[in-house]
């Protein structure tokens, strides 16, 4: 049996999950990570894909969310509480990587965080957040400013939580970053402090396990980011582009926002300019001018702060 904690959850799991952080075993687990085998109800497609295979998804009468890909794993998540997973394949460091991203998003789905496809880092005091379309630079951004000393909060799959008086913060994932060769070549991380992501895959994954945060962060600034030449550098987003840009970065199934669940997630994304500023953000053209911006932000952030 292994204990990790991730996304402020102690986890109790009977699989290896080696991107996790470790837990402790005196602790009362919130979640349960079974590996056991289960009927999947009829699927329907998705707009999921990883590793270029398409997720299937299904809930059943009891609230139970299911998602399924092919020869790698199914999974099965009961009240926030319970990850049933049936692996497909003999690759335990593949079902690792599939088990971590939308399967533990089910469970925090079911627990009601508002969950957006997004990286963040910790910039003072603040929690900062980039989400973006694919190949937005969402991973490359949050890269520069840890080189820049700031501190990994999530990578992928980003969770938010809203405390008594409503305000939000950033619920730290587990401490590993996903980022492509010519990132680490870019932005000149040292490519012995990094580890293949896995084989035939031009990734390298950067792991802060000894001083990754556990505790939450108030979320201050989210940046939408782009490459589109012809817009300006950086603009607020108006009040009606808020429910749908953080629609567009839902991390799960779209089948689960429906009715009350769509209601709770575009209720959720306005909460979040209570706190937070939101931004559309042009990505810096390059690396030098990517850490340029991070450095006169970071200055601005600890003048202001």
């Amino acid at each position: 049996m292994h204990h990790y904690k991730a996304f402020g959850l102690n986890i109790l799991s009977e699989i290896e999950l080696p991107e996790l952080s470790d837990g402790d075993a005196s602790t009362r687990h919130d979640l349960y990570i079974q590996s056991a085998s289960f009927e999947l109800p009829a699927l329907e497609n998705t707009q999921l894909y990883r590793r270029g295979v398409r997720a299937g998804f299904a809930k059943d009468a009891d609230e139970n969310l299911y998602l399924h890909w092919n020869n790698v794993a199914s999974f099965k998540a009961s009240n926030g509480n319970c990850l049933v997973v049936r692996p497909l394949v003999d690759d335990n460091n593949l079902v690792s990587l599939f088990t971590v991203s939308e399967a533990l998003g089910l469970i925090l789905f079911q627990r009601g965080l508002f969950l957006l496809h997004a990286s963040a880092v910790r910039v003072g005091n603040e929690g900062w957040c980039f989400m973006g379309m694919p190949g937005a630079g969402k991973s490359t951004t949050a890269a520069a400013f840890i080189k820049a000393g700031c501190k990994l909060l999530s990578d992928d799959l980003t969770a938010i939580g809203f405390n008594d008086n409503g305000l939000a913060y950033i619920v730290p994932a587990y401490p590993q970053l996903k980022i492509w060769d010519k990132t680490a070549n870019g932005l000149h991380y040292e490519k012995s402090e990094l580890q293949p992501v896995s084989e035939g895959v031009n990734k390298f994954s950067y792991q802060p396990k000894s001083d990754f945060l556990q505790e939450p962060v108030p979320l201050k600034e989210v940046f939408f980011l782009h490459k589109a030449r012809n817009r300006k550098p950086l603009v607020p987003l108006s009040a009606a582009e808020i429910p749908t840009e953080t629609l567009k970065n839902f991390p799960l199934p779209s089948q689960l926002l429906t009715e009350d669940a769509l209601k709770r997630h575009f209720s959720q994304s306005f909460q979040c300019t209570r706190s937070a500023r939101l931004w559309k953000k042009k990505r810096p053209d390059g690396f030098e001018n990517l850490e340029k911006w991070v450095s006169e932000s970071i200055a601005e952030q600890l003048t202001a702060g």
